[in-house]
């Protein structure tokens, strides 16, 4: 069977890179037992396909994998599992889905980020409304193709406020992956350049990771 996995990861563990994540969860799943299934092969290993790399410094509200294993309870394994995890990681949900489903990396193509400030006398609704009313917000890109120039705008689903005195929650709903992948570190270059500066930013994260579906965004484990 194929299983697909939300699970949490707390701000404790916002500094593993993406390759200790995984060996995280291969070793979580050995020390619960579940009775995963391993690749063919001279190096064999756990049928484990993690989501959207989480990048090092974010922590996750919404994370994603998939696992192939041999028939099992969801709740069973979601006992297990959160027996052993570190304190910080949760499973919060999974469910079987076909083994003809999409990869979630094929699948995910928009994050919902959060960002955490102390606004002080800033006006941030006014701030959000200015780089929502820019027709391009051209940024030079984090990814590998650091040379390239690439317009933010288009990703830019939508920008939302919570105001709780004296912090603040901004919301940003953006593309990932392809055509357009915006990462959080260009966000927060966009919010710096519009007045929003680092010194101000308490903490950010990733609130959930979408799949669009028209007008709508749908999370992985509701659309297979």
């Amino acid at each position: 069977m194929r299983l697909r996995a939300e699970y949490r990861v707390g701000a404790e563990l916002r500094f593993l890179a993406n390759l200790d994540m995984m060996h995280l969860m291969e070793r979580a799943l050995r020390r619960a037992q579940i009775p995963y299934l391993l690749s063919e092969g001279f190096n064999p290993h756990i049928r484990l396909s993690m989501g959207t790399v989480l990048p090092v410094g974010l922590w996750g509200e919404q994370e994603y994998f998939d696992l192939e294993l041999q028939p099992m309870q969801g709740s069973a394994f979601m006992t297990a599992m959160n027996r052993v995890l570190p304190p910080g990681m949760e499973i919060k949900r999974c469910r079987e889905i076909p083994a003809s489903a999409p990869s979630l990396m094929k699948m995910v193509n928009a994050a919902d980020y959060a960002f955490k400030v102390k606004p002080g006398r800033l006006d941030l609704k006014n701030i959000v409304d200015e780089i929502l009313a820019q027709t391009a917000i051209p940024v030079q890109s984090r990814g590998k193709n650091k040379a390239v120039t690439k317009d933010l705008r288009p990703g830019i689903y939508r920008i939302a406020l919570e105001e709780n005195d004296p912090v603040c929650l901004i919301h940003a709903m953006v593309s990932v992956n392809e055509p357009l992948n915006i990462r959080f570190d260009e966000l927060l270059e966009v919010f710096a350049r519009n007045g929003i500066k680092s010194e101000i930013m308490l903490d950010f994260w990733r609130r959930g990771n979408y799949i669009i579906k028209g007008d709508k965004f749908a999370l992985p484990l509701d659309v297979i």
